[in-house]
């Protein structure tokens, strides 16, 4: 189907791209309710549109809101073929056929779409969320050339109606052809006077449009025969809508007014002299509609005494209609044309800012490396606004666009007219500048302009941004090349703490392809059988007394130990993540249970992620693993990291709380390195507290270290919970942790971490003399 293919290419996609969509078909339809409650809200809106679809459908409301929230579904299920297109072209000419008018389907898709987006945007993220927004907007397109078609097809026919009464009335065949012809409303109503005068004869033939606020009929267009006056003399009022006449009357009755004795009709007594010096003795005013709204009139002036007889005064009502109908499809036109310009916008800018959108500002950039002379070079900048989840959850989404137009209005200012501005997500900005002479002046002039506060709600919003830049430094580098560099740029000057600008550089490419490559490299690791548990002992520092051991991953790659902390880093936003700690958990309890049958009991901790804590299957798979591995209470202890945010936080509390109904012990690990660690002191139901290590290796040097402990200590008594001491690596560290009054604590001074048929012996061995690890301290 060309139609389709001439859309699609129009937009930006391909058939094949939206054949993905039925994937994300559940997630997109996340809230089908309510969506369900706007397509009913929808349709209360619009009572007549609502009544002309039920009486097609022969249903009532709740029927035909469940029917459109099924096509919505099927908008996500069905991929777009031809024949489906076909389908939607031909719903289209219906809704043009039942009356429906096209403002009340695109208010449809501004009601529905917005709820589609957010849950798909939420569930398969930004890209699923583009995809869909192209499908729409087909949907949209589809829809609207068939009401286009049947818009047409109704004005073709009516041209035909009108050329087969041409043999009767001349007047009438030329008002169709302009009905038929006319592409602008202006020129519709005076090539409607000018056939009036020129086929009819009339002497004066006139169109007002009503102002219905200001109660005035203006002239839209006027066509006179030799003898008529200019508007300024018109016989008939047509300035004041109120004013007695036969214009007013025809507003007012919404039906034709006739005077066949012009000269001598008392209703007229003000323009008798006017009537006379023009010669005119017949006059009709006919209302013009528009979706039954009186939008003016047609007057028509004759200089025949009774001229307007039952039959012509029938006539001219019926062409007074067809002109009605004409302006309605002009209107129906107008709004097509201005919501195809819309679209078209849209699909290259953004809605709150009217910026460019990223596809428009590739193109842009583009533009420019194509334009380079002699050696030029073109910049690109990444910008984010950093922290702006918590600026819509001060302020709310209103507020949150105040800021973002206000960031639009700044990064305007500093770059135009050297370059262009584009927003490219939800607090990302993207500049592009041949002036690659002042690339430095324009950083610091955005680092500068971005952090001042805005004004927003009533409130001063301290703003932090975030600045990447790239240069197109080689041939080879094209537009989206540009904007990826751009970006691996700002990540890096994200991950520096934001506020910073950084520049794109080699490396960062080469980082993150070694980072991709260890990720793959992971993702074979668990099944290939590269990965092992190691266990560090816990003790109680002042008997001497094992505690319990903590469960560390160790990863052996090619003969090559992989530390943690490279590794940790590759796969800590994927899916892997979660895999590894289903590994790890699942291996320390079936070690736990081998050591039990052995005679050896020993409690361990296991550090697992948020994202693992957050998934929905977690409790179900963790009283699973419990149940097939019965461990006696607080044998196993949930460690988790206290980096965790604190919106993670509030997702999580409630499945700490039934891990420790099910008889685990819960850890909150590396205390002192978040940023909400007292937050996380009262909101998570822990029952340990462990101290990180940089806190004690510096015990000794730094004396605020030590305060801190201290003060860990009373809290921990004071609540009754555990503490826990990491990093105890040397005599004079132990020793003064036992005089503070710590108890528990683990490091290297203690032992490393140990494998699992190692650590048995160990414990022998330090029951028979308990000591500092001589070969790791000197």
């Amino acid at each position: 189907m060309a139609l389709l293919a001439n859309m699609c290419r129009f937009i930006g996609i391909r058939t094949e791209h939206l054949a993905q969509l039925p994937r994300h078909a559940d997630a997109g339809m996340a809230r089908r309710e309510l969506l369900g409650k706007e397509l009913d809200w929808h349709l209360l809106k619009s009572p007549g549109e609502a009544e002309r679809l039920q009486r097609h459908h022969g249903c009532c409301q709740d029927e035909l809101a469940a029917m459109l929230l099924a096509e919505w579904d099927a908008l996500l299920r069905m991929p777009l073929d031809p024949a489906v297109a076909a389908a939607l072209v031909e719903q289209g000419e219906l809704y043009c056929r039942l009356g429906v008018s096209l403002g009340w389907l695109q208010g449809l898709y501004e009601r529905c779409q917005p709820h589609l987006l957010a849950s798909l945007e939420q569930a398969a993220g930004l890209d699923a969320a583009r995809l869909l927004r192209k499908r729409i907007l087909l949907d949209q397109m589809l829809k609207t050339h068939g009401y286009q078609q049947a818009l047409k097809r109704e004005a073709s026919r009516h041209g035909e109606h009108f050329q087969a009464m041409s043999g009767l009335y001349a007047t009438l065949s030329g008002v169709s052809l302009a009905l038929a012809d006319s592409a602008d409303r202006r020129i519709l109503l005076q090539t409607v006077c000018d056939v009036c005068v020129r086929e009819a004869g009339f002497e004066l033939a006139w169109v007002g449009l009503l102002d219905a606020d200001e109660k005035r009929v203006e002239v839209a267009a006027l066509s006179r025969g030799e003898r008529a006056a200019m508007p300024g003399e018109l016989p008939a009022h047509a300035e004041d809508a109120q004013a007695p006449g036969l214009v007013s009357r025809a507003l007012r009755s919404r039906a034709a007014q006739v005077s066949n004795d012009a000269q001598s009709d008392p209703a007229l007594r003000p323009w008798h002299g006017a009537l006379s010096r023009q010669g005119i003795r017949s006059l009709l005013v006919v209302p013009l509609l528009v979706r039954q709204q009186v939008v003016g009139t047609l007057a028509l002036h004759a200089g025949e005494e009774g001229f307007f007889d039952q039959s012509r005064r029938a006539l001219f009502e019926l062409m007074a209609r067809e002109i009605g109908r004409g302006l309605e499809r002009h209107d129906a036109l107008e709004r097509s044309h201005r919501a195809e310009t819309e679209l078209a916008f849209l699909a290259q800018h953004d809605a709150l800012t009217g910026l460019p959108n990223r596809s428009r500002m590739q193109e842009l950039i583009a533009r420019l490396l194509k334009s380079r002379r002699d050696g030029g070079q073109v910049a690109v900048l990444a910008i984010a606004v950093e922290g702006f989840h918590d600026i819509n959850a001060r302020l709310g989404y209103e507020g949150g666009d105040l800021v973002l137009c206000e960031m639009a209005r700044r990064l305007r200012q500093a770059i135009y007219p050297f370059g262009h501005v584009g927003r490219v997500g939800a607090a990302r900005f993207v500049a592009c500048s041949e002036r690659t002479d002042r690339l430095q002046e324009l950083v610091d002039e955005l680092m500068s302009l971005l952090p001042q506060p805005v004004d927003a709600m009533g409130a001063q919003v301290e703003i932090r941004c975030s600045v990447g830049v790239a240069v197109s430094g080689d041939a080879l580098c094209d537009a989206a090349n540009l904007l990826r560099r751009a970006g691996l740029a700002l990540n890096r000057a994200k991950d520096e703490g934001g506020g910073h600008s950084r520049h794109y550089d080699a490396a960062m490419d080469e980082e993150i392809h070694k980072l991709h490559a260890l990720r793959s490299a992971f993702a074979l690791a668990i099944p290939r059988g590269e990965l092992a548990l190691y266990y560090q002992p816990k003790i109680n520092l002042q008997n001497h007394r094992i505690e319990g051991a903590e469960a560390l991953v160790r990863w052996v790659r090619n003969g090559r130990h992989v530390p943690p902390g490279e590794f940790f880093n590759a796969i800590e936003h994927t899916n892997l993540m979660r895999e590894l700690d289903w590994w790890v958990l699942r291996e320390a309890v079936r070690q736990m249970g081998e050591w039990r049958r052995r005679g050896l009991s020993l409690p361990v901790s296991v550090n697992l992620s948020a994202a693992t804590l957050k998934h929905e299957d977690f409790l179900f798979g963790l009283e699973a693993l419990l149940e097939a591995n019965p461990l006696p209470a607080g044998f196993l202890e949930l460690e988790v990291l206290e980096t965790v945010t604190q919106q993670e936080a509030e997702q999580i509390t409630a499945k700490l709380e039934r891990c420790r109904d099910l008889g685990l012990s819960i850890a909150l690990d590396d205390f002192g390195t978040g940023a909400s660690s007292l937050v996380h002191l009262q909101q998570l139901p822990f029952d340990t507290i462990k101290i990180d290590q940089r806190f004690v290796r510096l015990l000794l040097d730094m004396p605020g270290n030590e305060a801190i402990i201290r003060s860990m200590l009373s809290f921990a008594h004071y609540t009754g919970r555990k503490l826990v001491v990491e990093g105890v690596e040397s005599r004079a560290i132990w020793s003064r942790l036992r005089e503070i009054g710590c108890h528990d604590g683990q490091g290297y001074g203690i032992s490393p971490p140990l494998a699992a048929g190692e650590l048995p012996e160990w414990l022998k061995q330090w029951s028979k003399n308990a000591a500092i690890n001589s070969s790791y301290v000197s």
